[in-house]
């Protein structure tokens, strides 16, 4: 069975039509969008094995309803926004559904995952001073108390507990598909790596924690109805070679440079600070007066009959915490706080600026990047990394094939498959241009329409893109002489598949912009050159005849 739409519970019904358009693309959900007849008599390519020339789709119509399902070629769609067209006769639908993994988003996570809690040994150093009263017979032969006092310190060790905010993207993913009946696939040494959640990971739908992740983590992932495929990279290298006119129709290129960004600062490993507010110190005097006031002086004659020898004076203790160290770190020992001024805002302890190199190397001009402020933990070397993955110094481009499922070409080329990665060659370049499929829109009930595959282009390093625009340019002024027999001509393969330099002219027409800009700046350099070799060519002359006197 073709396409097909299921029930809630369970009960199925073909769904005949040949106008159905699956659309995937890297980082989303798959669609389809179906349209068809409740009843049709259209001439069919092939006999219907039911009725020759009438198809009924009046069941599945009815079937249409609130969590439907459309398979196609195994793959499960939920069905989304359904229209009937009834000023037809029959009426005329059209059903548009979302890979069934769209249920992900149905389920908010409440919660938030932690790392594991470390039991951590510290050493605990309390230095505090013992004051004790004790009488003290003066020269007139009174007693009077007096204080002594000592420096003592205190040396053991405390078992505290701390929570490792390193979390594994192995835990991750279990915490995100817990109860969802959802299988993952996920290459062993990616599961094990870590990140840092100081706050914890959670509270959000699952669906776009899942996002947050492969931003984090730095993977792709893609779907196969219910089953999750993690990978560094989706997608196969060197799987496919489309050539112009050879075994695809047409390929475009669109190039944008609207996104391009050289400067960043990205701020990582948020400090702890107070709240926004100060907290003031109680008045010492009145407590003083208060306690003070509560104790009864006893008379002098009294006194002096009752306390008439030192042992019969009790020892009184008063022991006062001056520092207190544990690993090396002072922390706080009074209760009472002091008038202190607090932080407004979170400060954090590591920050970078990255500028593209290309902004002094070609003159770009300097363009911000908006300032990312990450809550993770991250070392000077990842920090420095992540500055440079968000900025967007290379323009983005942009291919397009359409015909590239070759119903009307004899020779395959290539595995089309979302991620792969291979090589591309229009009419007006001498050198294939490494692609990689971002986009296909697949035709899988009509072979008369042709797919159409989009190709975005690889991010590389700003260092090694100007040496390659440089190499090339150098390449092109060398080959000027022959530019006119050259620069049209295709590497076609010794099997000799197609010859595509039989009409010039027409060729020529297809020439871009970029050719003739490329031309001028040839023309231009070439008269640098020779003007530069006629300044050459009289100094030589000038030392030539200074040396002759």
């Amino acid at each position: 069975m073709g396409v097909y739409i299921k029930t809630p519970k369970g009960d199925e019904a073909p769904i005949v039509t040949n106008d159905v358009t699956i659309n995937e693309n890297l980082g989303s959900l798959s669609t389809i969008t179906i349209n068809f007849y409740s009843a049709t008599n259209a001439k069919l390519d092939r006999l219907h094995p039911v009725n020759n020339d009438f198809v009924n789709n009046r069941l599945a119509q009815t079937m249409i309803m609130p969590f439907a399902e459309i398979v196609c070629r195994g793959q499960r769609f939920y069905l989304q926004e359904p229209k009937i067209d009834d000023s037809t006769d029959p009426p005329a639908i059209t059903v548009t559904g979302i890979q069934i993994a769209k249920k992900l988003h149905w389920k908010y996570i409440g919660k938030l995952l932690h790392g594991r809690t470390k039991k951590v040994p510290k050493t605990e150093i309390i230095s505090y001073r013992v004051t004790e009263k004790v009488p003290h017979k003066t020269k007139t032969g009174k007693t009077v108390m007096r204080d002594k006092s000592s420096v003592k310190k205190e040396k053991k060790t405390v078992i505290t507990k701390k929570v490792d905010d390193k979390i594994s993207l192995s835990a991750c993913l279990d915490f995100l598909f817990k109860d969802t009946g959802i299988k993952v696939k996920c290459d062993e040494s990616l599961k094990k790596k870590m990140y840092s959640y100081p706050d914890g990971f959670g509270k959000g739908y699952a669906d776009v924690l899942l996002k947050k992740l492969a931003t984090d983590f730095g993977f792709e992932y893609k779907w196969d109805n219910l089953t999750c495929i993690i990978a560094k990279k989706i997608g196969k290298k060197d799987s496919f070679y489309f050539v112009d006119k050879v075994n695809c129709q047409k390929i475009g290129k669109e190039e944008n440079y609207s996104n391009i960004t050289t400067k960043i600062t990205v701020y990582s490993n948020p400090k702890k600070t107070r709240k926004s507010s100060v907290s003031h110190a109680a008045k010492e005097t009145n407590s003083f007066k208060k306690k003070s006031s509560k104790i009864k002086k006893p008379g002098y004659k009294k006194e002096r009959k009752e306390l008439t020898t030192r042992s019969r004076y009790k020892r009184k203790y008063e022991k006062k915490v001056l520092s207190v160290t544990i690993d090396g770190k002072k922390v706080p020992t009074s209760t009472v706080k002091k008038d202190t001024k607090t932080t407004h805002g979170i400060q954090y302890k590591n920050h970078f600026t990255y500028i593209s190199p290309l902004v002094e190397q070609e003159g770009y001009p300097v363009i911000d990047a908006k300032t990312v402020y990450y809550k993770s933990n991250f070392t000077m070397d990842e920090l420095k990394a992540k500055a440079k993955s968000l900025v967007h110094d290379t323009p983005l481009v942009s291919y397009t094939v359409t015909g590239s499922n070759f119903k009307a070409f004899s020779k395959i080329h290539g595995e089309v498959e979302l991620g792969n990665q291979g090589l591309l060659m229009q009419l007006n370049r001498d050198k294939a241009q490494k692609a990689r499929i971002t986009a296909i829109e697949r035709h899988p009930e009509d072979d008369s329409v042709a797919d159409k595959i989009t190709f975005g282009n690889f991010r590389t390093d700003p260092v090694l893109y100007q040496i390659r625009q440089q190499h090339e340019f150098q390449e092109l002024r060398d080959s000027y002489a022959d530019l006119n027999d050259d620069i049209y001509d295709l590497s076609v393969s010794n099997s000799g598949i197609l010859d595509l330099v039989n009409d010039n002219d027409s060729m020529r027409n297809n020439v871009g912009n970029w050719h003739v800009i490329n031309l001028k700046r040839i023309n231009s350099n070439k008269r640098k050159l020779k003007k530069q070799q006629a300044e050459i060519d009289a100094l030589k002359a000038t030392l030539s005849a200074s040396k002759k006197k």
